[in-house]
């Protein structure tokens, strides 16, 4: 199958705000031009550089997030540039716009039709990997209490914002003309909704998991512990009756464990530390594959930690064909990684490597192609531009419901299929215990404006019902396990013999191939794509990673990409597909860069905590008050002679620390002197000071810090939003903003088949009789 994007033709103003969007449209075929200043864009001079590619510009991070692109240098101070630009931006489907572009004040100011999507960054976090994941509330709960909270590996915040850019401008793109095609993606919103969009909810509610919530924690591996094995580490969730069963069963039924007090989830929680010793000492003493294997096969969630190496010679990851051979000018043949999906079960084709610095200006001053078609299709009201589609979400937990209800908050009309007999896990955790299935705090955010049948799909008339659903929807999504949807009659080939123009997406946890049916969960996604290995500090005891819920909340995101590409192409042509969507790959992508260091600069990749190798300083420092910190980070001279003047401290006019190679030579020096700078301050002090000076800084914002931050509330990201059973409650909305028509609306979750009727009569068209039947059958509703 052809590139989803073929055709379509985006423009990315040069930032590191909106790179990884870019990366995403590329590498689903779109022709993405990204316009550079004559010195090239910055992520152009981050470190570290391969062999042979510094002369060109063109390091390792740059090699790896803007594959598939091409490169226009022009001069936003020259008039015949800056001409050549707007025809350019009226030639394109779309535009990225980014806060940190110098083209950004020159596009801002043309009258163009064409759809754009800008990236905004109100409290100056700027551009750095750790200052707006701070604002975010993901450093709070990320690696061990006795150490500084830990850094996401490579660029996640930013990432996240990207990603939301890219699902808009797939919006606009379709919309097309004035009305729907501009919008705004605030940084530190969607950096909160990419890392942590539990965090308020919870704390609505009254209640904490995971580090987030009323409790913000570092909790180390948590309650999913990693333990040593002879070659390595492996991560354990064992939450269920079943997976204690199979725990027990791979530890081969020591005497203490198989007590029948064991049994008892409460007792397990006291007595963590002894099963975590009996555990250990057996563990140790196996291989980390095997237990792998072994467990999995018992039906417990385990998987190894791997490291970038071990990853890409894993044999699932190559049956995936993850990685593949990419003809580069500086360094001949290097291995890529593929775009995060597999389009009727054959990978997505290799991205072109990154291009020259300015490649493609001569061609595009040369283009004399007519400018592009914004008509797209009538939206009768901005902030629903997706009303019309339908789409049956038989997904559970995180990734597939929290997707499918950014589109139903976008306008398409969600169905979700839910069972009473097997319950939404997500459901189980409500205000008052087991069993309170309607007020759940992740629950209700991670299924907002969506509609709710029940069915009972261990019976044929449920499955019926459920099959004559997928008939009438545009968009079929699950993330069940292995081959429930077969069972259910609702696999791809099922749904497509019904209807044939379906867009089908599948996201397990590591997808078709070898491991094919293993049970996931995030931690165990991050454990598995190497990210936990990496998100340490270098001294750590082992690598825990984050007890954050990652990837789930950026991977459903990240595949709207391809499911909205797809929409476009059936717009085009009126052909559905399937897509393979597996949570890991999304993982991995991330850490992009991470992969093509190792093959050009082995030995160079390992947990590197706070540190970076462009900017110092670049931490977490330490503040007055209980566990209360602050990341900041100085990008340039600039900067530095800002925080210099602003702390008037001695120590910051040593002549070492003048430039930013000094910096870099004296961190740590530099790190302790900020440190006895900070701790001598709060929180407030320390933010009012350095971002009165313009130097990008956050507090290690916590639960606490997200629910008392008035500017978040009311008309910010967070809603009020009342609930017939739970109350009214703070829930996480879209980090999006129309130009004219302002924010998407907040629509609660529904109670448990709550629209049973609507579904059975409205949709389907049923009789009293036909439903009534059903009903009584115990085949649908309660």
């Amino acid at each position: 199958m052809a590139g989803l994007l073929d055709g379509i033709v985006v423009v990315e103003l040069a930032d590191a705000l909106t790179e990884y969007g870019g990366l995403l449209l590329a590498g689903l075929g779109a022709e993405v031009y990204l316009v550079e200043p004559p010195g090239g864009a910055a992520t152009r001079s981050r470190r570290p550089y391969a062999p042979g590619a510094q002369e060109s510009r063109r390091s390792i991070p740059f090699l790896a997030r803007n594959a598939g692109k091409k490169s226009v240098v022009l001069d936003p101070g020259n008039a015949a540039d800056v001409e050549t630009l707007r025809t350019l931006l009226e030639r394109a489907s779309g535009v990225f716009v980014g806060g940190y572009s110098p083209f950004s004040v020159v596009a801002a100011e043309m009258a163009l039709r064409t759809p754009r999507v800008t990236i905004t960054d109100a409290q100056g976090l700027g551009t750095s990997s750790i200052v707006a994941f701070a604002a975010s509330g993901g450093l709070s709960s990320s690696g061990w209490p006795h150490q500084p909270p830990t850094n996401a590996p490579s660029w996640l915040a930013l990432d996240g914002a990207s990603i939301y850019a890219a699902i808009m401008l797939l919006v606009s793109i379709r919309s097309g003309g004035d009305k729907a095609a501009w919008w705004e993606v605030p940084l530190r919103e969607a950096a909160i909704a990419t890392c942590t969009p539990w965090t308020r909810p919870l704390h609505s509610y009254g209640m904490a998991a995971a580090g987030q919530g009323t409790g913000s924690a570092r909790l180390g591996a948590g309650p999913f512990p990693v333990l040593a094995c002879m070659d390595g580490y492996v991560r354990v969730l064992a939450a269920t009756p079943n997976h204690w069963a199979a725990w027990v069963e791979l530890l081969g039924r020591p005497e203490t464990l198989i007590l029948p007090e064991w049994n008892s989830p409460r007792f397990r929680a006291e007595n963590y530390e002894v099963m975590i010793a009996i555990a250990g000492e057996i563990v140790a003493n196996r291989h980390m594959l095997d237990l792998f294997h072994e467990g999995q096969r018992l039906g417990l969630t385990i998987t190894p930690v791997l490291d970038v190496d071990a990853f890409m010679k894993d044999p699932h990851v190559n049956a995936r064909e993850l990685f593949g051979g990419v003809e580069d000018p500086d360094l001949g043949t290097v291995s890529m990684m593929r775009p995060a999906l597999r389009v009727a079960n054959r990978s997505a084709a290799l991205p072109s490597g990154a291009p020259m610095l300015g490649e493609h200006t001569a061609t595009v001053r040369k283009d004399n192609s007519r400018p592009a078609d914004h008509g797209g299709h009538v939206v009768a009201d901005a902030l629903a531009p997706l009303a019309g589609i339908r789409v049956l979400d038989c997904g559970v937990g995180a990734v597939v419901p929290e997707a499918a209800s950014l589109l139903a908050l976008l306008g398409a009309e969600v169905i979700k299929v839910e069972s009473r007999k097997h319950v939404d896990f997500l459901r189980m955790a409500g205000l008052n215990g087991p069993g309170d299935s309607n007020n759940a705090a992740t629950f209700n955010q991670m299924n907002l404006g969506v509609t709710s049948v029940a069915l009972d799909l261990t019976t044929e008339a449920g499955r019926a019902v459920l099959i004559r659903l997928a008939a009438k929807c545009d968009i079929v999504m699950e993330n069940l396990r292995g081959p429930v949807v077969g069972k259910w009659g609702v696999d791809y080939e099922s749904v497509r013999a019904v209807r044939p123009d379906v867009i089908y997406m599948s996201s397990q946890g590591l997808g078709e191939g070898p491991y094919g049916g293993y049970q996931t969960f995030g931690p165990n996604l991050q454990a598995f794509s190497c990210v936990a290995n990496l998100w340490a500090h270098p001294d750590d005891p082992y690598p825990v990673g984050s007890t954050l819920n990652h990837p789930d909340h950026v991977a459903g995101k990240q595949f709207l990409t391809a499911l909205l590409a797809a929409v476009l192409r059936r717009d085009r042509t009126g052909e559905g597909c399937f897509l393979d969507c597996a949570q890991f790959e999304a993982a991995a992508s991330l850490i992009g860069d991470k992969f093509l260091q190792h093959q050009l600069l082995p030995g160079t990749v390992h947990a590197a905590g706070n540190m970076s190798l462009d900017m110092a300083p670049h931490g977490c420092y330490p503040c007055a008050g209980d566990d209360r910190w602050c990341a900041l980070a100085v990008e340039d001279d600039g900067q530095w002679v800002r925080l210099r003047d602003a702390v008037a401290e001695p120590w910051a006019n040593k002549p070492q620390f003048a430039t930013a190679s000094g910096r870099l030579v004296g961190r740590d020096e530099l790190d302790e002197l900020i440190a006895v700078w900070t701790r001598g301050r709060t929180v407030d002090e320390v933010e009012a000071v350095l971002r009165a000076a313009r130097v990008p800084v956050s507090r290690v914002v916590q639960g606490d810090d997200l629910a008392a931050d008035i500017s978040l509330h009311g008309d910010g990201l967070f809603s009020c939003v009342p609930h017939p059973t739970a109350g009214s409650r703070w829930y996480t909305g879209l980090p999006i903003v129309h130009r004219e028509a302002g924010r998407v609306p907040v629509r609660r979750s529904p109670l448990l088949g709550e629209h049973d009727e609507h579904v059975l009569f409205d949709i389907l068209g049923m009789s009293s009789q036909e439903v009534s039947a059903l009903m009584a059958a115990g085949a649908a509703g309660y």
